[in-house]
C-alpha cells in the first residue's frame, strides 16, 4: 500500500538510470524502421499531400473527443471517490487524471502515471493516497470488463477461424459475469478483507502478500458501488468512455476520405489499446502509429498515403491533448518526477 510519508528515497539502481536512454534508443530505432518502411512503400511527398489535404474539421472534432474522454474519466473518478463531505471537485480530479496520463507518456518504462495521479489529487484535496489507490483498482477492472464487451461486440464482424466462431459470446458473457461479481463484492468488502488479511498473514512468498494487499486495497474502492444510483452512473460513464474511444478513430476516417465504418473504428481501438499496454517509447512513438497502420492494411485498405497520414494524425490527436493538459497539470500541482518515484519506492 502507498505510504503517506515518502521518507528518503532509496538510491537508484544502475538499470533504472539507463532506462530513459534505452527508452530513447528504442524510440529512435522504431522511427528509423518506420521511415525505412515508408521509403519502400511510398514517397514522402505523397504523405505530405495527404496531410495537407486532410479535412481540419474532422481533425478538430477528433481533438475535442480526445479532451472530452479525459474529462469523462475524471468525472467517473470523482464518483468512484464519492464520500459525503469528502468528494473531490471535478477540476481536482481532471488535473490529476491529466497528469497521470501525461506521466505514462513521457516516462513509460517506470509506469508512474497512476502514482502521479493520486499524488496530484492528494496535493489538491488532501484525500489519502490509499483511498485513491483503491478506486483506481476498481476503475481499471471496470475498463477491462467493458473492453472485453467491446471485443465481444466487434468479433461477429471479423472473419475468424471456425473454432473461434463463438468466442465473442464467451468473452461477452465472461465480462458481464465479472461486472456482476464486482457489484456483489461491494456488499461484502469487510468480510472479504478479513479473509484476505488471514491469507496474507499465511502467504509464504512476498509477491503473494503484495498481490493480496493490492486486492484488499481494491476492496476499499468498491464502496461507491454499494449505491445503486452511483453504480448506474459509474457504469454509464464507463460505457460513454468506451463509445468515445471508438468514435475517435471513426471521425478521422472522412478526414482522409477513407470509406470505413464503426466496425473498423472499433477494431482500430482494440488493436491500438492492446499495443500501448506494455511500456515502450515516450509518447508511444512508433507503437501507436504502427498498430493503426497494421490494422488498416489488414482491412485491405488500398491507399498508402491516406493510411500513413491517418496513422500520424490519429497519434497526434490522441497524444498531444494529453501532453498539453499534462504539462498544465504538472505546473498546477507542483509535480516533480523525483517525488513520484519516491512514493512508488515506498509502496
Amino acid at each position: 500500500m502507498l505510504a503517506e510519508n515518502t521518507g528518503v528515497p532509496p538510491k537508484k539502481s544502475t538499470f533504472k538510470k539507463w532506462l530513459p536512454w534505452l527508452n530513447l534508443l528504442l524510440a529512435l530505432v522504431l522511427i528509423g524502421l518506420g521511415l525505412w518502411y515508408l521509403a519502400q512503400k511510398i514517397e514522402l511527398r505523397e504523405i505530405g499531400e495527404a496531410l495537407a489535404f486532410a479535412d481540419p474539421v474532422y481533425i478538430a472534432l477528433g481533438v475535442l473527443i480526445s479532451v472530452v474522454t479525459i474529462g469523462v474519466k475524471a468525472w467517473r473518478w470523482q464518483y468512484l471517490l464519492y464520500k459525503p463531505g469528502a468528494t473531490p471537485n471535478f477540476m481536482a480530479s481532471f488535473w490529476a487524471t491529466s497528469l497521470g496520463q501525461y506521466v505514462n507518456y513521457i516516462v513509460p518504462f517506470f509506469r508512474l502515471g497512476e502514482v502521479a495521479r493520486i499524488y496530484a489529487l492528494n496535493q489538491q484535496t488532501n484525500i489519502k493516497m490509499s483511498r485513491s489507490l483503491g478506486t483506481l483498482i476498481v476503475e481499471k477492472t471496470l475498463d477491462l470488463i467493458f473492453f472485453g464487451l467491446t471485443i465481444a461486440l466487434v468479433l461477429p464482424f471479423v472473419i475468424l477461424p471456425k473454432y473461434l466462431d463463438n468466442s465473442g459470446i464467451f468473452i461477452g458473457m465472461t465480462a458481464f459475469a465479472f461486472l456482476i461479481i464486482l457489484y456483489l463484492m461491494a456488499y461484502q468488502t469487510e468480510r472479504l478483507s478479513i479473509i484476505l488479511g488471514h491469507l496474507k498473514a499465511k502467504a509464504p512468498l512476498n509477491i503473494l502478500r503484495r498481490f493480496i494487499q493490492i486486492a484488499i486495497t481494491g476492496l476499499g474502492g468498491l464502496s461507491s458501488l454499494r449505491s445503486r444510483r452511483l453504480t448506474l452512473i459509474i457504469v454509464g460513464q464507463t460505457i460513454l468512455i468506451a463509445i468515445l474511444s471508438v468514435l475517435l478513430p471513426y471521425v478521422l476516417f472522412p478526414a482522409f476520405g477513407l470509406q470505413l465504418g464503426i466496425e473498423e473504428a472499433t477494431l482500430i481501438h482494440i488493436v491500438a489499446s492492446i499495443a500501448v499496454v506494455p511500456p515502450s517509447t515516450p509518447g508511444k512513438i512508433g507503437v501507436l502509429n504502427g498498430a493503426v497502420v497494421f490494422t488498416l492494411y489488414s482491412l485491405d485498405v488500398n491507399a498508402d498515403a491516406a493510411i500513413i497520414g491517418y496513422a500520424i494524425i490519429f497519434h497526434l490527436v490522441v497524444v498531444l491533448p494529453q501532453i498539453v493538459l499534462g504539462i498544465i497539470a504538472a505546473w498546477r500541482t507542483n509535480w516533480r518526477l523525483e517525488k513520484t518515484t519516491a512514493i512508488q519506492q515506498n509502496q
